[in-house]
């Protein structure tokens, strides 16, 4: 079968319009460059993959997929040229309340042409058999990869990019001011130290302790696979029910507070412990058991100075994803912890917090500023906490790996 270099400069130009097109989705830049650049992209496509088809020696019965594909792409860059599609173009949705404007459709138009442009080119390079579908599955995945890459960077580019300029020592040492329009973040930092502090004293005995139990002790098939159900449905839960939860039983007992919010977080935070230590448990090999019982070991020495020390990397990485969990949560302490307010975390004696007095917090400080846009000048000081958050997360986050890698080195079995 003849390859004809038609078809790799159509995968070629395809694969351009797909990374162009992708990058005006999600940054949604000026589209005047961009739409003539796709014009000239998609009338090549519409000449070449037909000319591809015909000199590759393919089957003829096939010529009317590429024509379709062909026929869609023309259908494009005509909504275009004509000026059928352009910037004053309004897609209304009726019951729905929600309208598409050319910055997104076109762009959306253009994606689909290049995907159908790239499976052409794939399905006339390799033919349309087991060898041509297979390429295509795997070209699939690592488009979704690729995808799930230009996302998630392209949401951390806008936060870093708007949210960069409000940081400096200022922002992150002083209390808000003016319903945030000056001042900092310190208080919703110290309050967010406090809550996720008190969560994992909270939830991390209450987590370990159940997994290690559930792993090690109890015999009875029966109550553990009940328990798991329960863990699992547990883990499944809204966080704002927490959030409900909390406002109906804790909140009548202790008010909204620093600890009504520790509780809350916790109880959120038990299943996740529960079962990254219940996994990180079973991958201790059951020969390390063994040989410490056949010294004379008791099986509580076997678990406290076997089993747990070298199940320890898991169980760490459980407990640090739990941190950044209680980090991010916002929903769960509206109601139960949570004011906004520049006003300190009170201290007994000048270090312990006192637990029955609300705190701010950075997610609930964030929903405020987001309230106030458009009333308020408070965007800049929006995406700097948005920014400082995210930092908080993604810092836990890598914080777990490094301590896993950690650990990981010094076990060997």
């Amino acid at each position: 079968m003849k390859k004809s270099p038609l078809v790799y400069v159509s995968m070629a130009l395809a694969a351009v319009t797909f990374v162009s097109s992708v990058f005006c989705l999600l940054a949604q830049p000026d589209l005047t460059i961009f739409s003539l650049v796709w014009q000239v992209l998609l009338l090549a496509l519409v000449v070449l993959l037909p000319l591809s088809f015909l000199r590759s020696g393919q089957d003829r019965k096939n010529l009317r997929i590429v024509l379709a594909d062909a026929l869609f792409l023309l259908l494009v860059f005509l909504l275009n040229f004509t000026g059928i599609l352009n910037p004053e173009v309004i897609l209304e949705l009726q019951g729905l309340g929600a309208s598409f404007g050319y910055n997104l459709i076109y762009p959306l138009l253009v994606v689909l042409s290049s995907i159908l442009a790239a499976k052409d080119s794939i399905n006339i390079l390799y033919g349309y058999g087991a060898k041509g579908r297979e390429v295509l599955v795997f070209t699939a995945i690592r488009l979704s990869a690729l995808c799930a890459l230009l996302i998630l960077g392209g949401i951390l580019f806008l936060i870093v990019s708007k949210g960069i300029g409000a940081i400096s020592w200022e922002f992150l040492t002083e209390p808000s001011r003016r319903l945030g329009q000056s001042g900092g973040i310190s208080t919703a930092i110290e309050g967010t130290f406090w809550l996720i502090l008190g969560a994992m004293l909270v939830s991390a005995p209450l987590g370990i302790g159940a997994a290690i139990y559930m792993n090690e002790y109890s015999k009875h098939s029966g109550l553990k696979r009940s328990i798991t159900i329960a863990i699992s449905v547990l883990n499944g839960v809204p966080s704002v029910v927490f959030g409900l939860f909390g406002l109906a039983f804790l909140v009548t007992t202790f008010g909204v507070s620093l600890l009504s919010g520790s509780v809350i977080l916790g109880l959120m935070n038990i299943p996740t412990i529960i079962l990254t230590t219940q996994e990180s448990l079973k991958s201790v090999p059951n020969s390390l058991r063994e040989g410490s019982l056949a010294l004379g070991a008791t099986k509580w020495q076997t678990t406290s100075k076997v089993v747990v020390p070298a199940s320890l990397p898991g169980i760490l990485t459980g407990l640090i994803i739990g941190l950044a969990r209680a980090a991010g949560e916002t929903a769960p302490i509206m109601w139960t912890a949570v004011t906004f307010t520049a006003t300190p975390v009170s201290r007994i004696y000048g270090i312990v917090p006192d637990v029955f007095q609300p705190v701010n917090n950075l997610g609930y400080h964030l929903l405020n500023l987001i309230y106030f846009l458009g009333a308020w000048d408070v965007e800049t000081n929006a995406w700097g906490t948005a920014l400082v958050l995210l930092a908080l997360v993604l810092g836990t986050n890598m914080l777990a790996i490094l301590v896993r890698n950690h650990y990981r080195k010094k076990i060997s079995w």
